[in-house]
């Protein structure tokens, strides 16, 4: 089964004025099932915010997954390595997997996701 794992950033992209990341990604990687790691969902406990705590609820009701334990950025890249598709749009973590040749989702123009293996610029 093929995984997609959102970021932080992705999830409250949502919640900021974005698009309904669900949707976005299910256009993008029709196919792909979405989990949310149990290090992004504690990244949004932490943050504390009046967007980051709806998007906790929200996300509660998606089945989540525990990647490890520690830096979710880092668990996020070597999730990627083994496989997984990562939604982010953290510049760090798309150019460390632009690196490693591995293909993510990000956003484009505020409100669309993109494989960034289609982002020639």
């Amino acid at each position: 089964m093929n995984i997609v794992l959102p970021d932080t950033n992705i999830i409250l992209w949502t919640f900021n004025g974005g698009i309904d990341f669900r949707e976005a990604i299910i256009s993008v990687a029709p196919g792909y099932k979405i989990m949310i790691p149990t290090c992004v969902l504690d990244e949004l406990k932490k943050l504390n915010s009046r967007q980051s705590l709806a998007a906790l609820s929200f996300c509660n009701k998606i089945e989540s997954v525990d990647i490890g334990e520690g830096y979710a950025d880092d668990l996020l890249i070597s999730s990627a390595k083994k496989g997984y598709l990562i939604a982010t749009n953290d510049r760090e973590i798309l150019n460390c997997l632009k690196k490693e040749k591995i293909n993510a989702l990000r956003i484009r123009e505020k409100n669309k996701l993109i494989m960034t293996e289609l982002d020639n610029e």
